[in-house]
Order: structure tokens, then C-alpha cells, then sequence
């Protein structure tokens, strides 16, 4: 039985191939950054208020977060 491969719209969700980008991008960004630099640009995206401040200001914040069920 021959290998078929899915295209890449079928394969859905690569989160390696995702996590590999994020790593490029944050690599770029902290590039020539001191060690001290690295830990405050770290510590400034990974706040609980800084990710609520993006998610803010995004686009996708009207998604829905969580929803209470109906009332019978």
C-alpha cells in the first residue's frame, strides 16, 4: 500500500513547526541583549498582566475565554 502524505491544510496544527518559529522570532528580538537585558524582556512578556494587556489590544479578544453553562 503506497504512503500517502497530507497536504499541509489536512495536517492541521504543527506545534513543533510553531514552538521552532516562536524560538526564530524571540531569538531575533533578543539578539545582542545582555544576560540582565534578556531576563527583563522575559519577565515583561510573561507577567500574568502583561499577556492580559496583549490579549487586550489583539484583535482575537472577543474570543471567548470561558462560558457559564445555561441556567435550566
Amino acid at each position: 500500500m503506497p504512503n500517502k502524505t497530507k497536504s499541509e491544510s489536512e495536517r492541521g496544527f504543527d506545534a513543533v513547526a510553531e514552538s521552532r518559529k516562536w524560538k526564530e522570532a524571540v531569538a531575533c528580538e533578543t539578539e545582542g541583549m545582555t544576560a540582565s537585558e534578556r531576563m527583563a524582556y522575559f519577565r515583561s512578556h510573561s507577567s500574568v498582566a502583561a499577556i492580559a494587556a496583549r490579549a487586550r489590544n489583539s484583535e482575537d479578544a472577543s474570543c471567548v475565554v470561558r462560558e457559564e453553562p445555561p441556567k435550566p
